[in-house]
């Protein structure tokens, strides 16, 4: 094996953490108004439900962003100015950086042995801007971001966009990481590589339960 393909939100970085600080920042920058946990985590569950809508090719992804202020706006009663609350919380998300313990030990080893990139649904300015915030930027070769590509995980273009751009094309010198199995996972299956899954439940993959135990299969 030669390349390893990392996500990154759920993977690397805590993006549950990131998120729940961005909300509270445009919050607090337009209204004043801290929200409470339970609108975070409904905030949360918003995001991520339009956000499998848009990678499913449901709607474009100004829709899925104007329309999850739009919905979290009406369930906090308030009103304002959608698409400026969602380019302050995108601005705001872009200094939102805090990897998973062991995340940086993990990439000084890996990149010993193998040739490292990042493979990611999501805009590619936020994206960037936190690796390198994060300090981790330089660990990986390329960083494949869907925005650029065309295309999101799941979708089987968007793995022979990568495999194309490294110009190899013998598989099983392939790896994807990542915690999401219906699009790092099945993604990935869908050209035929092979992926570790980093979750709790258990699936027909390999999985662990910490991004350190990586390198106990690696």
């Amino acid at each position: 094996m030669k390349y390893i393909l990392f996500d990154l939100d759920g993977t690397l970085m805590d993006f549950n953490k990131g998120e729940a600080n961005a909300v509270i920042d445009t919050m607090m920058h337009f209204k004043a108004y801290i929200p409470k946990k339970e609108e975070i985590s409904y905030f949360s569950f918003l995001n991520e439900n339009l956000f499998n809508q848009f990678a499913k090719g449901e709607m474009t992804r100004i829709e899925f962003q104007e329309k999850r202020f739009k919905e979290i706006m009406e369930y906090l009663g308030m009103d304002g100015d959608i698409s400026l609350f969602n380019k302050y919380y995108v601005e705001s998300l872009k200094y939102q950086a805090d990897l998973f313990d062991g995340v940086v030990d993990v990439l000084e080893e890996l990149s010993k042995k193998y040739r490292l990139f990042i493979a990611s649904n999501g805009m590619n300015q936020v994206q960037i801007k936190r690796l390198k915030k994060a300090g981790i930027y330089n660990f990986f070769e390329k960083i494949y971001i869907s925005e650029c590509i065309g295309y999101n995980k799941p979708d089987k273009e968007f793995f022979e966009y990568i495999i194309k751009d490294i110009e190899d094309d013998n598989i099983e010198e392939y790896i994807m990481i990542g915690d999401r199995y219906d699009t790092d996972i099945m993604g990935a299956k869908k050209v035929g590589i092979d992926g570790i899954l980093l979750s709790k439940e258990k699936k027909d993959c390999i999985t662990i339960s910490s991004i350190k135990d990586i390198l106990s299969i690696l």
